[in-house]
């Protein structure tokens, strides 16, 4: 199985005498006793098939020997009325194969016995930390081996980010499977917008369309959607999507429907009018240009930063056409993101900057053009795999083309 496959491949990692914690992670609460909707760790589910909360998978090596356990909630008759009953352990065991399923209240004497068994050897933790902000809580696993670490100071505590990055950035053919899925929903989630749109529309009656084909396939948003028209298009993360659609205003929508956790994330921009004025057009084709330029000149062995210096180049010669370099004014003006990031579990999937693509890698490919004093802001983007060759295009049945996005909207 898949997911015992990926668990051996951490353990060969891990030297003598160690323990790796994933914690799959608890939802936080809202306001009272109402808590935020669970996303499980994307580590944990990596290695085990299993979104439920509240549980820990122990890794372990001693004597060169290997265990793997997983620790799960008890199952609670009356809890089970009012939320729903806990995963049982044959459950467990099924979808994860993991043999060795015990209570998650047993972990204290798992790492009581563990220690007592390693007591003449140098024990390191092997956590997952992979922070956005310097304040932000601990995360379960976290947690957990502070714990650890208080009651044996002695141990070391390492991290396990790099090893996760290097199995996790290169797809499997069944993890490009449930891509090609998520962006199969999101194409049919942009068709309803693009039937529906009307000028003098609400953003949030734009975004119902796609979020009911979202729901209607089993799949959930990848992130918080991206409904732009007229100049808040030129807001790269504008969220409020609660504006009326102005007349000749270009929407600019930045969404994806995610399955089974493997996300998409897809760019079109599309004139509400269903017609695209002279201006829109041209610019939309300059953006489109760099769409397509990155998607055949990306190749093994290059990195997102040179993918981006490329379209650079691409664009400080397109918006000279444009009339844009004027008055001081460059490309950082008119452009200011990067042309690519990592595609997978996570919409922002893990790699690090320095990494040199390869065959297997998923990401995106987002040019995109803001110019805030003409009211359009326009972004156009396709998610690819990397091949020896090259890159395949996974969205390609996404229309992007003026001629096909004008006649598909006059129907």
């Amino acid at each position: 199985m898949m997911y015992k496959t990926r668990r051996q491949e951490i353990l060969d990692e891990l030297p003598n005498y160690s323990v790796a914690i994933i914690c799959s992670g608890i939802a936080p609460y809202k306001v009272g006793d109402e808590k935020w909707p669970f996303e499980v760790d994307r580590n944990f589910y990596y290695l085990t098939g299993i979104d439920r909360e509240n549980m820990t998978l122990m890794l372990i090596k001693y004597d060169g020997r290997s265990e793997e356990v997983l620790f799960i909630e008890r199952f609670d008759e009356v809890m089970a009325k009012w939320v729903g009953g806990k995963m049982l352990p044959k459950e467990a065991k099924a979808i994860s194969d993991i043999k060795d399923v015990k209570y998650i209240d047993e972990i204290e004497t798992k790492i009581s016995n563990y220690m007592l068994m390693s007591s003449n050897a140098d024990v390191t933790l092997y956590g997952v930390y992979n922070k956005q902000e310097k304040n932000q809580p601990l995360s379960c696993s976290e947690k957990l081996i502070a714990e650890w670490k208080k009651c044996y100071p002695l141990v070391e505590v390492e991290q396990l980010m790099k090893e996760f990055t290097e199995m996790r950035i290169c797809k499997e053919e069944s993890e490009v499977d449930l891509l090609k899925k998520a962006i199969a929903v999101t194409n049919d989630g942009i068709k309803a917008m693009l039937s529906n749109v009307k000028e003098g529309m609400s953003e949030a009656e734009v975004e119902a369309h796609f979020n009911f084909v979202v729901k209607k396939n089993g799949c959930k948003n990848s992130f918080a959607s991206i409904v732009a028209s007229g100049v808040n298009a030129t807001i790269l993360h504008y969220g409020d999507n609660n504006q009326k659609i102005e007349k000749n205003s270009l929407v600019l929508t930045d969404l994806g429907a995610s399955y089974k956790y493997y996300n998409a994330d897809i760019t079109r921009t599309f004139p509400a009018s269903g017609k695209f004025t002279a201006r829109q057009k041209e610019v939309y084709e300059v953006v489109l240009g760099g769409n397509k330029l990155i998607i055949d000149y990306a190749k093994p062995g290059m990195t997102l930063r040179e993918l981006n210096a490329h379209l650079v180049k691409y664009y400080e010669e397109q918006l000279e056409k444009l009339g844009l370099l004027k008055n001081g004014k460059t490309v950082k003006d008119y452009y200011y993101h990067g042309v690519s990031h990592m595609l997978g579990m996570q919409t922002h999937d893990v790699a690090y900057p320095t990494y040199v693509l390869k065959p297997g890698n998923v990401f995106t490919v987002e040019p995109g053009l803001y110019i805030e004093e003409e009211k359009i802001g326009i972004r156009i983007e396709d998610n690819v795999l990397m091949t020896k060759e090259g890159c395949v295009n996974l969205s390609k049945d996404i229309i992007k083309e003026v001629k096909d996005i004008e006649e598909f909207m006059s129907k």
